[in-house]
């Protein structure tokens, strides 16, 4: 009896061998016939309507949100991806940008990484989806999103290099209706107009500012005397060689 049961478990454990050996073999063949093969995983998905999203949110649109800006934040870094801004839709992400202001206006988390992070594109023109989004953004609170689109007119004018948008964009930054907006914001069109080579005009924004306001610092008013006193100088020296 116990020879019997000895030779038993021998078959026995003889065939579990032989069934994990066939398993393993399987495994390898598996591995070796698909390591190659990548699941194909988008970069920005796609953007659902708002009514969509309401409802996917269950009644707590701020969780969703969240979830959702997180999300395309990493889009296209996931499951040990790195993407490169320039394989990014941008037109897909503008509308993402879109969506997720009309779940939170108030949030600063969407406008900061497409001025911040987005606008590193490496195809520049790319930026223009950026430009017209943080317009938007800047639409829904002028008085409290207005650094926005200070942001929208630096990537026109440095990374776009589109000196007209900038300068349009700048007035209406200019024209924001906050009186705790800092002057540097209010000069913004004077700074685009010298780089357009409009010199008298942007002497006539600075000096304009400086008689219409009273409750400027010192470093403030002494940078606009500077700049008009400059200015002026410099046309005097140009009308004097015409």
């Amino acid at each position: 009896m116990i020879f019997q049961r000895n030779n038993f478990n021998m078959k026995k454990n003889f065939y579990i061998g032989i069934l994990i050996v066939i398993l393993l073999g399987v495994q390898v063949g598996f591995w070796a016939k698909t390591h190659k093969i990548t699941p194909l995983l988008g970069i920005v998905p796609k953007v659902p309507s708002i009514c969509d999203a309401k409802i996917s949110a269950l009644g707590d649109e701020q969780f969703y949100f969240r979830f959702l800006a997180l999300y395309i934040q990493n889009a296209g870094d996931t499951f040990g991806r790195f993407t490169a801004l320039k394989d990014y839709d941008y037109k897909a992400l503008s509308e993402w940008f879109m969506l997720l202001d009309k779940l939170d206006s108030k949030s600063n988390f969407v406008p900061a990484i497409a001025s911040y992070y987005y606008s590193n594109t490496q195809r520049v023109e790319d930026n223009r989806y950026i430009v017209d989004y943080l317009e938007s953004n800047y639409d829904y609170n002028p008085t409290e999103k207005w650094w926005w689109l200070s942001q929208a007119v630096i990537i026109s004018n440095n990374k776009l290099k589109d000196k007209p948008l900038a300068l349009r964009l700048a007035y209406k930054l200019s024209s924001t209706p906050n009186d705790k907006m800092p002057s540097w914001a209010q000069q913004m069109p004077a700074f685009i107009l010298e780089q357009m080579g409009e010199f008298e005009q942007a002497l006539i924004i600075i000096k304009d500012l400086a008689e219409k306001h009273d409750n400027y610092s010192e470093g403030e008013m002494n940078f606009m005397n500077y700049f008009i006193r400059d200015r002026l100088g410099f046309l005097n020296e140009r009308i004097g060689k015409r």
